[in-house]
């Protein structure tokens, strides 16, 4: 049955001489893997400046029960992109942003707020200008909430001592592992959790601290998913921040 339905572009990987594989996140579906044949040619050229990662377009495709690979009878342009794909900086953010997110979107159960907040991101990421080099903290932060660790930091315990990260809570010993905050480190990491895309520009780190910062980030993901793993592209985003 052919439907249609908005999705974003996590991945395109070329199969064989004239097709496509594309990792979407869609709007009505899920995550789900597409052909689309085609995309190759002369002819439609054009179509590879949407498909490029955080793409945002509108498919239609032949989805059916118990299938891993659906066929796209046709595909457009949702939202174009004015300055994401020809900025280097905004471009690296979106290449790692979608490798992180193809470690973690792998349900094909629909989540339309957690679409929405991607579909939001990726036009904020597009035509913002200030504040960029912190967009995928933001991005990862705000990201926790639809994953359910974010940090529950305002619910302060006066006698706690320690904020321990597995358990996501306060506590008023320290924990039998390694993965706690100190208060001093706690308190740091509420103003963090305060960061959003309007005040991300009023956030100053230099380079070693925005690295070091994104690494414990990238491991307090790791000790909730455990299948995430590693981020090849963050080695792009350094070179391009450096």
């Amino acid at each position: 049955m052919f439907t249609k339905t908005r999705a974003i572009v996590l991945n395109a990987q070329k199969h064989k001489e004239n097709a496509v594989i594309l990792q979407l996140y869609t709007e009505e579906y899920g995550r789900y893997s597409h052909i689309l044949y085609g995309a190759q040619s002369k002819k439609n050229g054009k179509r590879q400046a949407f498909l490029q990662p955080f793409s945002s377009i509108i498919i239609e495709a032949d989805i059916r029960p118990r299938q891993e690979l659906y066929s796209i009878k046709e595909i457009k342009i949702d939202h174009p992109l004015t300055n994401l794909l020809f900025n280097p900086h905004k471009n690296a953010i979106a290449l790692f942003l979608s490798e992180v997110l193809l470690h973690i979107l792998h349900t094909n159960e629909k989540d339309k707020s957690l679409f929405s907040f991607l579909h939001y991101s990726i036009r904020y990421l597009d035509l913002t200008e200030k504040g960029v080099a912190n967009f995928h903290i933001a991005f990862l932060i705000k990201l926790a909430h639809f994953l359910g660790f974010f940090p529950a930091l305002e619910e302060k315990n006066q006698h706690a001592l320690y904020y321990d990260l597995k358990q996501v809570s306060y506590s008023t010993f320290k924990p039998p592992h390694n993965h706690y905050l100190t208060r001093q480190e706690t308190n740091l990491l509420l103003q963090l959790t305060r960061m959003s895309y309007q005040n991300m520009h009023r956030f100053r780190f230099n380079r070693q601290e925005r690295i070091e910062l994104l690494e414990r980030i990238l491991s307090y993901y790791k000790l909730h998913l455990h299948e995430f793993r590693e981020i090849y592209s963050i080695a792009v985003l350094k070179e391009v921040f450096d």
